[in-house]
């Protein structure tokens, strides 16, 4: 956990309360084997903002911004070994059921209205079974 480590101090503000919260529900869906997007920690934020700031010398140009984003998703990860199972499963569910109404009845329902029926049906099975 967050304040498991005795060099962290207590909550004194909301950054580090928001951070040890974000932190805390990381670990414990981690330890749950959830499947979770981890972005990486404000320290690695600062650490590339200061380092693009002193190159423009103190400015940050949109350049130096993009290259910041595209490093943070470089370092963006999954927790779970499932994920990419899970998004096949979310994206594969509604073009199958597309490609087989088509086959099978083109008019019977409408497209606009089975694609989010098919996808929404799909997470909430996903989450029945406890892989989201």
């Amino acid at each position: 956990m967050y304040f498991q480590d005795t060099s962290k101090k207590a909550a004194d503000n909301f950054h580090h309360f928001h951070q040890a919260v974000c932190k805390t529900v990381e670990d414990i869906n981690q330890k749950s084997g959830y499947t979770q997007i981890c972005i990486p920690d404000t320290d690695d934020l600062e650490r590339e903002f200061s380092y693009h700031a002193r190159k423009n010398s103190g400015k940050l140009t949109n350049e130096g911004f993009q290259e910041i984003l595209s490093s943070l998703f470089a370092k963006a990860k999954f927790t779970n070994v499932g994920v990419l199972d899970t998004f096949l499963y979310i994206l594969s569910a509604p073009a199958t059921a597309l490609v087989v109404k088509n086959a099978v009845k083109p008019n019977a329902i409408s497209n606009q209205v089975l694609i989010p029926g098919v996808t929404s049906a799909t997470v909430l099975i996903l989450a029945a079974f406890k892989k989201i």
